[in-house]
C-alpha cells in the first residue's frame, strides 16, 4: 500500500482543479485536502482507504459533488454525516467494500428521503455482498415504523428497501416445484410399461396354447385315420 498524503504533495496548483482521480494507485492512510478548494469530484476508486474522514479537510464543503470509493477497504459509513458535511452531494459509490453503516438515527427525514431517492436512482450506489448498507437501512426503516413513524413516505422507503434485498423469492418458489412435477411423470410411464408387458406376456402365452391344442388335435386324427387302413 502507498501512503496518500506524499501522492497529494506531488500535486502542483491544487487550488485548480475540479476533477481529482487518485484512482487504483493502492491508497491508503490519511491526507490534507485544505488546499483543494474548488474540487468538485473525486474519483478514488480500486485504492485501499478504510474511512472518509479525511474528508473533512476539504475547504469548500459546498462544492463536492461527486464521490467514487468502488473498491476500497472501507469499513463504515455516517450517511448523516456526509449528507450534512456535503450538503451538495449528487453521486455516491460505495460498492465492493466491507462497509456497514453507523449513526443511522441522526438522519433527518429529508436526508433519509434523499438517500433512499438516490438508491433508485442509481446516483447513490452502496450495494455490495461484503457489506451490510441496504439491509441496516431496511432496518432503520422497519425501525421508524416501529416507533410510530407511519406516514406514506417511509412505508414506501420500507417497501423499496425490501424488494432490493429480496428479489429472488419468486424465483426460489418456482424452482422448488419443478421436481415434485418431474418426479410424478416416470412414475406414470412405468405403470403404462408394466400394464403393456403384461398385456404382451398374456398374449404370447395364449398363442402357444391353441398352437399347442390344434397340433394335438391333428395328431389324433391321423392316428384314427391310420387305424381305420
Amino acid at each position: 500500500m502507498n501512503d496518500f498524503q506524499p501522492h497529494i504533495n506531488q500535486i502542483t496548483k491544487k487550488n485548480k482543479i475540479k476533477y481529482l482521480d487518485i484512482s487504483n494507485r493502492d491508497l491508503s492512510g490519511d491526507a490534507d485536502l485544505s488546499e483543494f478548494t474548488a474540487l468538485v469530484s473525486l474519483n478514488s476508486y480500486n485504492n485501499k482507504f478504510e474511512d472518509l474522514t479525511w474528508l473533512e479537510t476539504l475547504p469548500n464543503k459546498d462544492k463536492l459533488k461527486k464521490l467514487n470509493f468502488f473498491g476500497n477497504q472501507l469499513k463504515e459509513i455516517d450517511f448523516a454525516w456526509l449528507l450534512s458535511t456535503f450538503p451538495n452531494l449528487e453521486s455516491l459509490n460505495i460498492e465492493n467494500n466491507p462497509i456497514k453503516t453507523k449513526n443511522l438515527n441522526d438522519l433527518t427525514s429529508e436526508q433519509f428521503s434523499k438517500l433512499v431517492a438516490g438508491i433508485k436512482e442509481k446516483k447513490f450506489r452502496v450495494v455490495s455482498w461484503q457489506g451490510t448498507v441496504l439491509m441496516d437501512l431496511l432496518e432503520y426503516a422497519q425501525q421508524l415504523v416501529n416507533q410510530g413513524n407511519t406516514t406514506s413516505q417511509v412505508q414506501a422507503h420500507r417497501v423499496y428497501l425490501q424488494t432490493l434485498i429480496k428479489p429472488e423469492t419468486p424465483q426460489k418458489i418456482e424452482i422448488n416445484e419443478k421436481p415434485a412435477n418431474n418426479n410424478q411423470i416416470p412414475a406414470k410411464n412405468s405403470s403404462n410399461t408394466y400394464l403393456l408387458t403384461c398385456g404382451l406376456m398374456l398374449l404370447v402365452a395364449s398363442v402357444l396354447t391353441i398352437g399347442y391344442w390344434l397340433g394335438k388335435r391333428k395328431q389324433t386324427k391321423n392316428n384314427i385315420y391310420f387305424d381305420e387302413n
